[in-house]
């Protein structure tokens, strides 16, 4: 959620001494030069040169808090948006900035002040405290990898080390995911592009909304650059809000702009997006989880049974190709019948001991991911459910009726 961090972007305001100056952009176009430059958030590329003067000043001094600023450049009221937008909103490392004011701007100048949110000596701890969570997660990445892995690995280990909340003070930074373990839309997207570039994976962060009238607080996910095309991650809404174990998301992971647009619209402010067409290599089709039909559906049904039973995993799920393929699987899995048969043949097979008799599940009605949970003699209630999230009375009295309290 953003509503409050973009408030503050939008209230800036560049206070002109002299004639307003009108540069040509220069910075419009999406090249490949930006899609491979880790240094510098992505948009670096779209500022004029005058603005990336002011820009890397104002970083240099926000690294430091320094609260003054003068830079020789030539800038107008768009530049100075569009610096305050990257370095507040889409830049990481910048998250103690709070805002920026133009104090005297004339055509050969420009001085600003810088208003931060932490002094220089908390800053500091932060940034030691959150880079050491950053190394743990890289030491994960193995030069044996693939790049689709490495950013699969970095999508994880967010989800699984922080909790969406909307109450902690430092939910929207790197420190706030990674050391106190709460996180926003904000927080979660910015620590992404970090490591990503980290790992010498090119991203960048995208401003949008989560309903198509764009009426509701704003909401910030990822693009990333992959064998040459664009791709959308968000971790948010892969972020499982339930207290199920085992339920990591993927739904929203290198899928094309078309197949999040069921859910997002963009809307950037200032910045051009790259567009992301491809639909190729979302997580399901990439592990090969993917219903063409509802033949193939109940082939993955039985495939997932048996290897999360194997592992005595609690979830599997899958993708189907179509609403119309979903609303077919949806009919089979509410089969008590069917789905118990399933899972008695499971048992039979691995040996390992699941109760068929009773299995949960879930579905996405905007990209068609199916979600079942199974359960297994001689377990207790800890074993599925994490976190202090009530569970509902029937699912406990259900669960206690198979010895699972």
């Amino acid at each position: 959620m953003l509503k409050r961090i973009i408030s503050a972007v939008l209230c800036v305001m560049l206070a002109l001494t002299a004639v307003p100056t009108y540069l040509e952009s220069t910075g419009n176009s999406i090249t490949a030069e930006a899609a491979t430059d880790y240094e510098t958030p992505y948009y670096y590329s779209q500022l004029s040169d005058d603005a990336k003067k002011v820009y890397n000043a104002l970083k240099e001094a926000a690294l430091e808090c320094k609260k003054k600023v003068t830079v020789k450049a030539n800038i107008g009221q768009e530049d100075f948006n569009m610096i305050a937008e990257l370095l507040i909103l889409h830049d990481p490392i910048t998250f103690n900035v709070r805002n920026i004011t133009a104090d005297n701007v004339t055509r050969k100048s420009a001085s600003f002040t810088i208003q931060y949110s932490y002094s220089k000596d908390s800053y500091q701890k932060m940034t030691a405290a959150y880079e050491k969570q950053v190394d743990k997660i890289l030491a994960k990445l193995t030069d044996d990898m693939s790049k689709y892995k490495k950013i699969r690995v970095i999508h994880d280990e967010i989800i699984n080390r922080a909790v969406y909340d909307l109450d902690s003070s430092s939910n929207d930074n790197i420190y706030g995911t990674l050391v106190k373990k709460k996180a926003k839309c904000d927080g979660y997207a910015k620590t992404f592009s970090y490591i990503c570039a980290k790992a010498g994976i090119r991203t960048t962060t995208v401003i949008g909304f989560t309903d198509r009238e764009m009426t509701g607080d704003m909401h910030m996910w990822n693009k990333v650059y992959f064998n040459k095309k664009w791709y959308n991650v968000d971790l948010t809404w892969d972020d499982p809000v339930s207290n199920m174990a085992d339920n990591t998301k993927h739904d929203y992971f290198m899928i094309s702009d078309d197949e999040i647009g069921r859910t997002h619209i963009e809307d950037n402010l200032s910045f051009k997006v790259p567009e992301a067409t491809d639909s190729t290599i979302g997580y399901y089709e990439v592990n090969k989880k993917y219903a063409e039909d509802l033949d193939s559906a109940k082939d993955l049904i039985k495939k997932g049974a048996v290897s999360a039973v194997k592992n005595k995993k609690t979830v599997f799920d899958f993708q189907c190709s179509s609403k119309s393929v979903l609303e077919q699987v949806k009919k089979y899995v509410l089969d008590t019948k069917k789905m118990n048969s399933v899972l008695k043949s499971v048992k039979k097979s691995t040996g390992v001991d699941v109760i068929p008799e009773i299995y949960s599940y879930s579905f996405s009605e905007d990209l068609y991911t199916v979600k079942i949970m199974l359960f297994y003699n001689d377990t207790d209630l800890d074993y599925y459910f994490v976190g202090d999230d009530p569970i509902s009375e029937d699912m406990i009295d259900t669960l206690a009726a198979f010895g699972i309290k």
